[in-house]
């Protein structure tokens, strides 16, 4: 069962990572934003599932196409920009004669940082008053009544986005030479790092696609042993999708190149006859698409694989 639901979990990622554009960092006018969760259960009155709700309502911004209205990205990971978020209560009083009711004053903060580094871009705070009977529900009222339609709103995620491309910009520079120096220390993922994120209308991008690149060809055999490892351990527990799936991986230029090919012949009379067909045929075509990609592409598909792959340059 547990290598049944990890095949299923592969083949659903690849699907989507094969079916979709690939992005590198950040798309010339978005900026991918992430909402970190509080490490809180409860204080004064505030709950984890407020900041739940008020993600919701946050996410309820944007379209079916995952775009605010304003124009702007929210992602759950691949981006080192967090909205940080903090529900407060300013006031409550109580109110009413037989049935004790609760005026209550909430405070919702959102503050953009670079998770890394903690660099401010910009803040925002709304205040909402509402009444109930219960403080939980108060609160909850008040997040629900914030108007993420209204123009402050909109322009804390524009203001933002202007001033991560200005920060970009302004440190194209040392970006640029930090990422050599790390790779000039072999410390590959530091400077992948540095690099992934830099926007495609920022001065030093072609400069961070060079590099990049390098990043991937200096690490090719490197990457090649550490994939095939994780599809030997694959087929030794017949995973045998997953097997196949992981050597799509493996660069037709690395070294282990001709052991892959051997493996995916292995593979082959180990399966039914029916799966082998229709997984051979998959296999090709995806390892067609890959083989056509440049390197840059090839570090970005890696990249979204990492973590199944083993790969420890492109740490995510």
């Amino acid at each position: 069962m547990f290598i049944q639901r990890t095949t299923y979990s592969l083949f659903l990622i690849l699907f989507l990572v094969f079916s979709s554009n690939i992005i590198f960092g950040q798309n010339s006018s978005t900026i991918n934003f992430s909402y970190k969760m509080p490490n809180i259960k409860t204080r004064n009155g505030v709950n984890k599932e407020h900041y739940k709700l008020l993600r919701q309502k946050i996410e309820g911004s944007y379209n079916e196409r995952g775009k605010l209205k304003v124009g702007l990205n929210f992602s759950p990971s691949q981006t080192p920009f967090e909205i940080i978020p903090s529900i407060e209560i300013v006031d409550e009083k109580n109110a009413g004669d037989i049935q004790t009711v609760k005026v209550v004053k909430v405070a919702v903060y959102l503050t953009i940082t670079e998770a890394e580094n903690q660099t401010l871009f910009n803040q925002f705070k709304t205040t909402v008053i509402v009444t109930d009977k219960d403080l939980d529900k108060a609160i909850a009222k008040a997040i629900l009544q914030i108007k993420t339609s209204d123009s402050k709103f909109r322009s804390f995620f524009t203001k933002a986005e202007t001033n991560i491309l200005a920060y970009y910009e302004n440190n194209c520079a040392k970006i640029i030479k930090s990422a050599n120096t790390y790779i000039e220390r072999k410390e590959y993922n530091k400077a992948y790092g540095l690099l992934k994120y830099i926007p495609e209308n920022i001065s030093c991008f072609a400069d961070a696609e060079r590099l990049i690149t390098k990043i991937y060809t200096d690490n090719k055999d490197d990457n090649c042993k550490k994939i095939l490892e994780q599809a030997r351990n694959q087929k030794a527990y017949k995973d045998y999708p997953s097997t196949l799936y992981s050597l799509v991986f493996i660069d037709s230029d690395s070294s282990c190149y001709p052991e892959a090919i051997k493996m995916v012949q292995d593979v082959k009379l180990l399966m039914d006859k029916e799966d082998a067909k229709e997984h051979m045929q998959t296999l090709e075509e995806r390892k067609a698409k890959f083989s056509k990609m440049s390197d840059l592409e090839k570090i970005r598909m890696l990249a979204a694989q990492a973590r199944i792959l083993n790969l420890d340059f492109i740490e995510e």
